[in-house]
């Protein structure tokens, strides 16, 4: 559709200009005597009424903000006033074509004006510093305070990427589906507590949609990010009826192209992203955005579109007043780009691209994360200039735009990646974007490592302070506890020397590791992971049966080392 709009817009200004410059060819009679009849009048009306149904009808295509605020409405209207000028010259048989030429050229002498105001001065970021530094608020918080600790099992091990190939994997399953429709964007979501990846299944193409846009898309594919469940919900199983309005459709059907004309028009269009409420029904929301800073500058979310891909039904929202179960009010690159003026723009224009006192900027990457119940948009802040180093990391949530910066020195997010690939000896192999995590009160990035097929070969945790302190292996509670033991190994002082009676031993096998919750007489409950520790220490372990006292040292609920009692 894009094409289209853009041959339209292409066509509408050649005819315009073609037409005027008809209109006032010098070879025309420069000066007439006979007075405009009713008939002439008739036809300048009609004329002019003929260009504006010709607007009206590109527009389908073209899709115009339907407000002063922005440039292009501005050139559409002053297109339309030039060849109006034009139409009644010509045909009021005013006494000289050169009237026409005058009035069209003092109105595009103020069309320019106006353009020269708008591009220079409306809402220019070196006249309007501190507003666009004020457009994202951020608060300091602490680290250990705000972010859970982390609880490994619900660490997710699926990415994006990761997610497009079970997805087309699973789409393979379905050939059927797969040769007519295939996966869309992934969004991340929360459904149940537990976050997940969704995407539409769009259509491959115009005759794709031209032969099925009576039923709609099939549904979407659901991915668990924690155990990489992937499900194909086929919603045409219950009544035939599937998502008729996606961005793969063309003209009603077209996702955009309904909103702007169920409202949105005077809005600019940021972003789309799929999602499904509480009773699993498919909705694409929409973010739309209004300048707020004087005529045309510093863009913010202004309303939030919520439609039904199945039924249509339309419903246009405040930020603040999104339905509980959205996650995607405010895009990614709009927060990042908020994130960097108030990096950048704390002490001035000029002092963000000068002297650079003081500036912030986002490190390389984001990432989106799950905290509580609330998704937010992660990235590191780095000094200017600096590439290795973070002062620390930027929270922004997706929901309600409110951001929390924790402070401290580390690594940045590819430092850490970088460092995780040297882990390994071999070709060929790459990572995820980091996971920033809660461990024992330490900054933590978790890193999956991939081999060139996509598949997770090595999983790591990384202290962000101090990237030798890490744990690796190619399973997720193996690389976990190595990271606790040397993370208790470093910091002794953190470590809580603890004994207690033995009043009950439970065991388990976990990842082809055996696990053992003990409880005290306390009631407390430890957990001992077998292979994190030598035979010397086990022996000691084995030695005790219930009653006995056992003496260790611990970070949170984790063993990490026995202090037997000759010790």
């Amino acid at each position: 559709m894009a094409i289209l709009a853009i041959i339209g817009s292409i066509a509408f200004v050649v005819l315009a200009v073609y037409i005027l410059f008809t209109l006032l060819d010098d070879k025309q009679q420069i000066y007439s005597t006979d007075k405009p009849t009713g008939k002439n009048i008739l036809i300048a009306i009609g004329k002019i009424l003929l260009i504006i149904i010709l607007f009206i009808a590109l527009n389908y295509f073209l899709m115009v903000k339907i407000n002063l605020r922005y440039t292009g409405l501005l050139i559409v209207l002053s297109i339309l006033v030039i060849l109006a000028l034009a139409f009644i010259q010509k045909e009021l048989k005013l006494e000289s074509n050169k009237v026409g030429v005058v009035a069209s050229g003092i109105f595009a002498l103020l069309f320019v004006v106006v353009l020269l105001v708008y591009g220079l001065f409306g809402g220019r970021v070196f006249l309007h510093a501190e507003a666009y530094s004020e457009l994202l608020d951020i608060e300091e918080a602490t680290f250990n305070e705000d972010v859970e600790t982390v609880d490994v099992s619900t660490l997710p091990i699926v990415d994006k990427s990761y997610g497009e190939k079970l997805g087309a994997l699973k789409l393979g399953e379905y050939p059927g589906i797969g040769s007519e429709f295939e996966a869309g964007e992934y969004s991340d979501i929360i459904y149940n507590g537990t976050q997940y990846l969704v995407a539409p299944l769009e259509y491959r193409g115009v005759f794709k949609w031209l032969s099925n846009r009576g039923t709609g898309t099939p549904g979407y594919i659901l991915i668990n990010k924690i155990t990489a469940e992937t499900t194909l919900i086929n919603l045409t199983d219950s009544d035939g009826i599937g998502m008729q309005y996606t961005p793969s459709a063309y003209f009603e059907q077209d996702i955009t192209r309904y909103a702007y004309f169920n409202g949105m028009h005077k809005y600019a269009f940021e972003g789309m992203y799929f999602e499904i409420d509480e009773e699993m029904n498919p909705y694409y929301i929409l973010q739309y955005s209004l300048p707020t800073i004087f005529i045309n500058g510093g863009k913010d979310i202004a309303k939030i579109a919520v439609v039904n891909a199945v039924t249509g039904e339309f419903d246009m929202y405040d930020p603040e007043d999104v339905p509980d179960w959205v996650e995607s009010v405010y895009p990614p690159s709009l927060l990042l780009t908020h994130l960097n003026y108030w990096g950048s723009l704390q002490d001035g224009w000029l002092n963000s691209f000068l002297a650079q006192k003081g500036v912030l900027q986002a490190s390389d990457g984001k990432r989106t994360v799950k905290n509580g119940d609330g998704l937010y948009y992660f990235t590191g802040l780095t000094s200017a200039g600096s590439d290795e180093s973070t002062i620390g990391f930027v929270y922004m949530n997706t929901r309600t735009k409110h951001a929390d910066l924790y402070k401290f020195p580390g690594a940045t997010e590819s430092a850490a990646m970088n460092k995780s690939l040297t882990l390994i000896p071999q070709n060929n192999i790459f990572t995820a974007f980091p996971i920033p995590i809660n461990v024992n009160n330490s900054p933590t990035y978790f890193i999956i490592i991939k081999g060139e097929d996509g598949r997770i070969i090595r999983q790591v945790f990384m202290n962000v302070q101090d990237l030798e302190l890490y744990g690796i292996a190619d399973k997720k509670t193996n690389a976990y506890n190595e990271y606790l033991l040397n993370l208790g190994g470093a910091n002794q002082s953190d470590l809580e020397s603890s004994s207690g009676i033995l009043m009950n031993i439970d065991s388990y096998v976990s990842e082809g590791n055996t696990i053992y919750w003990i409880t005290l007489d306390d009631n407390y409950l430890y957990l001992i992971n077998v292979s994190t520790f030598d035979i010397d220490d086990m022996r000691y372990f084995m030695s005790l049966t219930i009653g006995d006292t056992i003496h260790f040292k611990a970070q949170e609920y984790t063993i990490i080392d026995f202090v037997p009692e000759n010790e």
